[in-house]
């Protein structure tokens, strides 16, 4: 059952076995999974079902630190997550990949690293959760999807670069897609335009209730005997600082962990590849294959490949991951676009050998791991917005190393290239440039790429954000060093536990989408083992 909470009166009370807060791909895959257990579910969600400014302005908020971009363009912190029905699946690129095995491990060459399991914890969740984001299954292996797509993936000769594969789901919105699922759940009832402003505590160990406003003036209360704080990475870190009932550091904070370790993928544009004539690049173009059981049965959803680090090389070389995806179509009428400077042409040319053809030219765009940080955080500022909360103040850090790292992984990638014949790479780290927001092709924001060597630039050369919030609220086994307990369980409460990918340990370099969701899967078995 959907209801708008601006319909209710002021003082009105719900009451329900959990409170989920937040209806994007975790609050939702939580309340869904809960339905038909036995326990009573609301869920909350700032907004309604389509983007209203006002509600938007409350993610309103200032980059303090490096700066936000993506490709190109900077971006307001509230274009990264977005506040109504759905969260911020409603501009999901719907890309789906598991973590890697390095991801999970203790990592000696970094400051903060290892989850409190492996990755074979998550694994039978893989399943539902495949499901609930629209992919075929939770094979990702190169030897079953080389068939299915039809599709040979680059024989690279390396123990150090190997193909990954990706499922895409787009647009998979979660609020449109489950919103029937939701109607017809009698355990389940979902307010819209119901914007928690505090946790409400008396003791500092259980939450007594949750404060909800609308920008209307209403004001309700929700008590519960489990909650689940899943509004991202950025605003669960937020709420729990805000709310100061107890501890004016916040609920759960008692280490100052909450906010810190803030991480995103850098986004990396660095370089040209100039393919021979058989270059195998259908396959990082990607295809349609058809969903062969489950609810979404005889969807169709997308399938491509990517290069990246082995974990073997990150091991061995002490260094941390890097994916990179080959961009070759999907530009408008006459692009690629070169507006100062070498084109991939003159490249060409200069590297060409004779009787060599290349048969294909791509960007290489990549995402590489960023090391955590605790200075990399989450805070409040002074400003507050309509609601009287505080803003978020975002100061993300990333470190030389980071860079450094990400370069030396195009390299090793370079080298692959060429070493197994397969054609030649050029690393211009800054000279690559890409500007989809600035480009509104049919309806559909474009990129259109450029290259400029006179800002080729290894030290300092642009990285930007992929809207992948992590580790805000990070997930270990010593209090000491996180927010949450393998069960995604608040250490300092006995009835909050955390959802999404701020509960992330490290980053690693695949999106986070697919991780979070079978997180969600888990915490819900996890609840129905707890209070049923």
């Amino acid at each position: 059952m959907l209801t708008d909470a601006r319909t209710l009166s002021s003082g009105t009370r719900r009451q329900a076995d959990v409170c989920v807060i937040g209806a994007g791909a975790a609050g939702i895959t939580v309340a869904l999974e809960l339905s038909g257990s036995g326990l009573d579910v609301v869920l909350l969600e700032s907004g309604g079902r389509e983007e209203d400014p006002d509600y938007q302005d409350l993610a309103a908020g200032e980059s303090i630190g490096r700066p936000s971009t993506t490709l190109d363009s900077p971006v307001r912190l509230d274009q990264t997550r977005l506040r109504y029905f759905g969260g911020t699946t409603n501009h999901w690129a719907g890309f789906c990949r598991p973590l890697s095995p390095v991801d999970f491990e203790i990592r000696e060459h970094l400051a903060v690293s290892g989850w409190p399991f492996g990755p074979e914890e998550l694994d039978p969740f893989m399943a539902r959760a495949a499901e609930w984001v629209r992919i075929s299954g939770p094979d990702f292996a190169l030897d079953t999807w080389e068939p299915k797509m039809g599709l040979p993936s680059l024989p690279l000769d390396s123990t150090a670069i190997e193909t990954f594969v990706y499922q895409l789901t787009f647009p998979t919105k979660f609020g449109e897609l489950y919103e029937s699922d939701l109607q017809a759940a009698d355990d389940v009832e979902v307010l819209l335009h119901a914007n928690v402003v505090n946790l409400a505590t008396s003791d500092g160990r259980r939450i007594d209730r949750v404060d909800v406003r609308t920008l209307t003036g209403v004001q309700i209360e929700v008590t519960a005997d489990a909650y689940v704080l899943a509004t991202g990475g950025i605003e669960n870190a937020r709420l729990l600082l805000a709310s100061t009932d107890v501890d004016p550091a916040g609920v759960g904070n008692g280490n100052d962990l909450v906010g810190r370790h803030f991480a995103e993928h850098l986004q990396v544009y660095a370089g040209f590849a100039l393919l021979d004539d058989d270059p195998s690049l259908p396959g990082f173009i990607g295809t349609d294959v058809t969903i062969e059981s489950g609810r979404h049965a005889g969807d169709s959803h997308g399938a491509k490949f990517a290069l990246g680090l082995t974990d073997d090389h990150v091991r061995d070389n002490a260094t941390t991951g890097l994916e990179i995806q080959m961009l070759t179509s999907n530009f408008p009428g006459g692009s690629p676009e070169h507006r100062d400077g070498i084109t991939t042409t003159d490249i060409d040319a200069l590297l060409r050998r004779e009787g060599e053809n290349h048969g294909a030219t791509a960007y290489l765009q990549g995402l590489a791991e960023q090391e955590l940080d605790p200075e990399s955080r989450v805070l409040l500022g002074t400003a507050t917005d309509a609601l009287g909360m505080r803003r978020v103040q975002l100061d993300w850090r990333y470190s030389q190393a980071d860079r450094r790292r990400a370069l030396d992984g195009y390299r090793v990638a370079a080298e692959a290239i060429g070493a197994s014949g397969l054609g030649r790479v050029q690393l211009v780290p800054g000279g690559v440039h890409a500007d989809a927001l600035e480009n509104l092709v049919r309806g559909e924001y474009v990129s259109v790429y450029s290259s400029s060597p006179a800002a080729i630039d290894e030290e300092d050369f642009p990285v930007g954000m992929g809207f992948h919030h992590m580790c805000t609220t990070r997930m270990s086994t010593d209090p000491a060093e996180g927010v949450v307990d393998a069960d995604a369980k608040m250490h300092e409460l006995d009835n909050l536990w955390v959802g999404g990918s701020s509960v992330f340990a490290t980053g690693g370099v695949a999106t986070p989408t697919y991780t979070l969701v079978a997180l969600a899967v888990r915490l819900a078995d996890h609840l129905k083992a707890v209070l049923l």
